[in-house]
């Protein structure tokens, strides 16, 4: 179990909620966590330096700053990977002596349940394959829908599943698979050793 208060700064709350599931399946349940959904990402980038000082002054100790990693709607590529981190970097310059790691999902969180069969088949009611390499999956999230669609030609999946299908991911096959996923586990698993 972790002393720390964690904070959890993502987008939206079913980001918050799927990371506290993370935390607490890596660290404990006892672990406490405090969360700020930002509602969008420009939000995020333009408050996150005036979050920190105020969940700092609120006990938390160690911050886990979630951003995905969009594509570009021009030309459907990814945007740059390492303007996005040097840009958080900066808004986190100002708060001296915290423990963050910086959680850029490529597309967004919702790749690494494609590195799992039991939740591809759990979403997919039997049906689908987990992918080796989740971050090449162009718009994951849409692709998990599409594999929900039952009979009835309704989808089965929505972003509100996102805290259970996190409950039942295989952590380790996602760490082999997914490189933020694994860089988040050690994350945390550095803050239990002190």
């Amino acid at each position: 179990m972790s002393s720390n208060l964690i904070a959890i700064i993502a987008e939206d709350e079913t980001d918050c909620d799927v990371f506290r599931q993370i935390i607490h399946r890596v660290l404990g349940t006892n672990t406490r966590t405090k969360s700020w959904a930002s509602k969008s990402s420009s939000t995020l980038k333009r408050k996150l330096s005036a979050k920190l000082k105020v969940m700092t002054r609120e006990g938390c100790d160690a911050f886990i700053i979630v951003h995905d990693l969009d594509r570009n709607p021009k030309n459907n590529s990814l945007n740059d990977e390492k303007q996005l981190r040097d840009h958080l970097e900066s808004s986190c310059s100002n708060i001296n002596g915290i423990r963050k790691y910086i959680c850029i999902p490529i597309e967004e969180l919702e790749a690494w349940f494609w590195s799992d069969p039991e939740v591809v088949k759990y979403v997919g009611r039997g049906k689908g394959n987990a992918h080796p390499n989740p971050h090449l999956i162009i718009k994951p999230k849409e692709k998990l829908i599409q594999l929900s669609i039952g009979e009835n030609r309704k989808p089965r999946y929505s972003t509100n599943m996102n805290v259970e299908l996190a409950e039942k991911l295989n952590l380790e096959l996602c760490a082999t698979r997914c490189p933020s996923f694994k860089e988040l586990r050690d994350f945390l698993q550095s803050l239990s050793r002190g």
